[in-house]
């Protein structure tokens, strides 16, 4: 796979992937085409799925902050790490990148347990290029750039327009939902809560209630969960170093 092929395929303009580290370059290309094969591979079925929008947090500071092109950067490599990371976890089930919406990107997930190996996986990746900007950039620039999001997901069923257009109640309530939650949060409805409990003992998984809302197209009020935190990615503008 080319980098040019990763650009058509990520729906960014041609170039884009051309600002990822050199020592990174081969590792982003590996996992995104694993990402592309998989999706060649498994034929998607109308059904009831995990949804996942992950929203790239302080965009309208960093635009201000950065200027034109280096705010491009920034969006790019949070959307390269978004769908590179889903190339770096070992799938136990069906998983898809559906498409990129401004700065966020949408997913799917049959399994929790795939979902969260995920959110992980694009944790760790933000520390990596976040370590490498910070050393390219300084204190000042790096602190709007600094890449952090905010991951929502909502249980519910999906199908297609066309490939890569869901058509689904549970998308359009996800994208409402958004806003609820931080940087760094891992934030999910009610429903999703109830069906993932039983892998909450494993992953330590102890889920902190927030806001009750009232999803478009619900006639009940339903409760948001905050399901994981990662501070790792909160220090903006600071030294970024993993924790012990």
């Amino acid at each position: 796979m080319t980098p040019e092929e990763v650009d058509r395929f990520l729906g960014l303009p041609r170039g884009s992937f051309d600002h990822i580290p050199n020592y990174a370059r081969q590792a982003a290309l590996v996992a995104i085409a694993n990402v592309r094969e998989l999706e060649e591979r498994q034929l998607f079925r109308p059904g009831l799925y995990y949804i996942v929008l992950i929203d790239l947090t302080s965009s309208t500071e960093a635009s201000k902050s950065l200027g034109l092109e280096l705010n491009q950067k920034r969006v790019q490599t949070f959307i390269t790490a978004s769908v590179e990371a889903l190339g770096h976890i070992e799938l136990s089930s069906y998983a898809q990148f559906l498409k990129e919406i401004g700065d966020a990107t949408l997913f799917i997930f049959s399994s929790f347990e795939d979902l969260y190996h995920w959110w992980g996986a694009v944790e760790n990746a933000f520390f990596t290029y976040n370590n490498e900007w910070a050393g390219e950039l300084g204190d000042k620039l790096f602190r709007a750039f600094n890449i952090s999001a905010k991951t929502v997901v909502h249980l519910g069923e999906v199908s297609y327009i066309t490939k890569g257009n869901p058509l689904s109640l549970a998308v359009n309530q996800v994208f409402k939902i958004e806003k609820l939650f931080g940087a760094g949060q891992l934030g999910c409805t009610e429903a999703v809560r109830s069906a993932a409990c039983p892998h909450f003992q494993k992953f330590k998984i102890q889920p902190l209630r927030a806001k009750d809302v009232t999803l478009p197209g619900d006639d009940s009020v339903s409760s948001t969960w905050i399901i994981g935190t990662n501070k790792l990615n909160l220090l903006a503008g600071k030294s970024v170093v993993r924790p012990a």
